[in-house]
């Protein structure tokens, strides 16, 4: 008995009989040759159809979009950590009495008093004027005198160490003269000190300090009365001449667990007003990884302490530059370890400015990208005169019972008076709070949906049908392996010779029967 090996044609072709795959069946079983091309051109045109729409969803997958969710949710919120700092960075008194001969030299502080002037009052070194003429060609690549001014005193400034800079510098005993939170009674004591190039002793209210047992303020209720208050005393009449060109406070309102950054941020509140923030929290959660480019901080080394921010990491990265390019540390900002700081020549000036150019226009890499977790606090600020003149006696006789606080001279002149305090309210204008948050935009299970829905729209195919084809490359694997096992020698067809339970094998048994026939008949 002869056995018929399977071919790789009649493989094929029984795959195309029976498939469950449209189209392909009526290809190879059709008579006609009319329709057979058209049902395999049919077939080819549709299958490719659907390889153009496979590569358009698989290259839509691999581009990892997202989809950003915005909900309203209202719930007791935290409250953000507020940062005050005096527009003068030191005190003039205080400058006067330490006697520095680089202060002085600069014109900073009055000269000592000349002996032929007798009981004239001292001098202070004003900065030459110049007319400019209507007609001259101004040089955009000279620096501003009031540029080089403040680049000259901070440059001084950031060469005296902590406690001289601290003491230096307004205290929050004078500066904050009543603190209200929440409708219950604070002070200076609950504000936290750090020292700003630029603004001198800055105080941070609510500050998160990582001690067990103590977090951050909540607040229930929104409304001014349910927020910071404070009325502050600024001394102008301790004011640099030279430096302090506006009057007034720096509010800085943050996260309570990063670094505030006074020059680039906030808000000023002058005196003799109201000043009221009312807050509204948006709370912004982004993806990391492949779905985009945000991280929680690991693995920056900060310069500044307290939790990830786009601005600390700028100011990091813009040092480091600064450090290797020019040399010398930026004034503008915390001094690294085993550093020095710039000074304040025009070609370290000229250097720190192609610098900070060169970081803009990406010649320089700063790896700074977004936080995946952001609170941002968006601000309506408003302005009020204060006080009002009814209300006038109340605050005086506030202040009158303060054991540092503004002297007669001040509380008995209205314009002193306004010219000195101020008042600021910082609240949550409602407790219902934004939510953006990004989530995976097309996941693997999207892709195989749209991958199956287009696979069954233009081939007519299945899961199964993909089944039936694994099965078909199966069997060919099969017949080239033997092909290639044989050699490929032809083989002939093998017979089988039956051979009966007795061992005899069946034509000698028929032989054996026939002759018995021949033998009866003769008998």
């Amino acid at each position: 008995m002869t056995t018929k090996k399977p071919s790789l044609r009649s493989t094929l072709r029984k795959y195309g009989e029976n498939t469950s795959a449209h189209g392909i069946p009526r290809a190879v079983t059709t008579k006609s040759f009319v329709r057979r091309l058209f049902w395999t051109c049919l077939f080819l045109a549709s299958l490719s159809y659907f390889l153009y729409q496979a590569q358009t969803l698989v290259y839509k997958y691999i581009k990892y979009p997202v989809t950003t969710d915005v909900t309203i949710q209202w719930s007791a919120l935290q409250f953000p950590a507020v940062t005050i700092c005096n527009a003068n960075p030191l005190r003039l008194r205080q400058l006067v009495r330490l006697g520095s001969a680089e202060f002085e030299s600069a014109g900073f502080i009055p000269k000592p008093a000349n002996p032929t002037q007798n009981g004239s009052a001292p001098s202070t070194t004003q900065a030459p004027t110049t007319l400019a003429n209507d007609d001259d060609d101004y040089d955009y690549d000279a620096f501003h005198d009031d540029f080089e001014t403040i680049n000259s005193f901070t440059g001084l400034l950031v060469q005296l160490n902590d406690s001289m800079k601290q003491s230096l510098g307004h205290q929050a005993r004078d500066l904050i003269q009543e603190c209200q939170f929440d409708g219950r009674s604070c002070s200076f004591r609950n504000f936290t000190l750090f020292t700003d190039s630029t603004y001198g002793n800055c105080f941070t209210f609510n500050k998160e300090e990582f001690i067990p047992g103590r977090s951050p303020h909540s607040v229930t209720s929104a409304g001014p009365s349910h927020g910071l208050s404070l009325i502050l005393y600024i001394e102008q009449e301790e004011y640099i001449p030279r430096i302090a060109e506006k009057a007034g406070v720096r509010v800085v309102i943050h996260s309570n667990e990063v670094f505030p950054f006074p020059e680039a941020e906030g808000f000023d509140a002058p005196p003799g007003s109201l000043t009221s923030a009312g807050l509204r929290l948006t709370h912004i959660t982004r993806l990391g990884g492949q779905y985009g480019d945000c991280t929680d901080g690991a693995g920056h080394e900060l310069l500044y302490p307290g939790g990830y921010t786009q601005q600390n990491c700028i100011a990091t990265c813009h040092q480091d530059h600064m450090i290797n390019i020019c040399g010398c540390a930026d004034i503008s900002y915390m001094l690294p370890q085993g550093a020095t700081y710039c000074n304040s020549s025009t070609s370290v000036a000229t250097c720190e400015e192609g610098v900070k150019r060169r970081i803009a226009t990406a010649n320089l890499t700063c790896a700074c990208p977004a936080s995946c977790s952001d609170r941002v606090f968006r601000k309506s600020i408003g302005l009020a005169e204060w006080p009002a003149d009814s209300y006038l006696p109340t605050v005086l006789s506030k202040l009158r019972t303060k054991s540092r606080g503004p002297g007669t001279g001040i509380l008995g002149d209205s314009d002193e008076f306004k010219r000195n305090l101020l008042k600021v309210n910082i609240y949550y204008e409602a407790l219902n709070f934004e939510r953006i948050t990004e989530s995976p935009g097309y996941e693997v299970e999207n892709l195989l949906g749209d991958l199956g829905g287009q696979l069954g729209l233009w081939v007519g195919m299945s899961c199964l049908s993909a089944m039936e084809i694994m099965e078909v490359l199966a069997d060919i694997v099969v017949i080239l392996w033997k092909k290639l096992s044989s050699g490929g020698r032809p083989t002939s067809p093998k017979v089988t010779n039956v051979v009966d339970v007795a061992g005899t094998d069946r034509n000698d048994t028929y032989n054996a029967h026939t002759a018995s026939i021949h033998v009866a008949e003769k008998m």
